[in-house]
């Protein structure tokens, strides 16, 4: 076999082939020291994607147990938070997390459990929201624009210190309805809260221009710039 040379190939071009159809290398060489020789390396390799070394039966049992590994992994990873809690909803869905200039939605799987809602991300190990239902005085829906231009609704939550929460579900209204239920299971009250999306993730309500809010008792109070006082907001525990 002669090699031959393209001088319009491209590294992209190398990757591609390498990836698609694969590389086999044979290869013998010595390593001499004034005419004697010392080491030899006899070579044989072959370079490819996965799917073309799958094509030719290579490596099949390195992917089985490799897929069987991962397989398990994520499913401990799944639970891990969740140990001795009987889970009563689980789905995809993403938590509004905002730390001083910071904010973005996070994705991970939200779990509803007999007392607890949890949102954990699997692949990090981590828990980005959980809160006992117990701490949950209002529910509500909100909507928003998403990025993509449409709109959606995201389940609102207020905290008993106050604190509003944003999730969103790739089924938002069971996931409402099943907690609605489990905390009626439980005796625990609730408000419905219509203006709940007015307020940030700080439970303060926000503000249109000239506007101010003050704070009497445990209820928030808006100062129009006619000067007249108004409740905005509903009270925080």
């Amino acid at each position: 076999m002669e090699p031959t040379r393209n001088s319009h190939a491209t590294l992209v071009d190398l990757l591609d082939r390498i990836l698609d159809k694969g590389l086999v290398i044979h290869a013998d060489l010595i390593i001499t020291l004034a005419g004697v020789p010392l080491i030899g390396v006899n070579l044989r390799a072959a370079l490819a994607g996965m799917e073309t070394m799958l094509k030719y039966g290579m490596m099949k049992e390195w992917d089985e147990r490799t897929r069987a590994w991962e397989g398990e992994r994520r499913q401990k990873k799944a639970v891990a938070p969740l140990a001795g809690e009987e889970i009563v909803v689980e789905m995809l869905g993403s938590y509004y997390y905002s730390e001083g200039i910071y904010s973005a939605w996070r994705m991970g799987r939200i779990y509803l459990t007999d007392n607890r809602l949890i949102v954990y991300h699997p692949s990090f190990e981590e828990v980005l929201f959980e809160t006992p239902l117990e701490k949950i005085k209002g529910v509500t829906l909100g909507r928003e624009v998403h990025l993509t231009g449409k709109d959606r609704e995201n389940l609102c939550l207020l905290l008993e210190a106050g604190d509003m929460v944003r999730l969103h579900a790739v089924d938002t209204n069971r996931l409402r309805e099943a907690l609605e239920q489990r905390l009626t299971l439980l005796g625990l009250t609730w408000e419905e809260i219509p203006n709940l999306a007015l307020h940030d993730e700080r439970g303060a309500p926000f503000l249109s221009e000239g506007e101010e809010v003050t704070r009497r008792g445990d209820m928030w109070h808006l100062m129009s710039p006619t000067g007249i006082m108004a409740e905005k907001g509903m009270p925080r525990q």
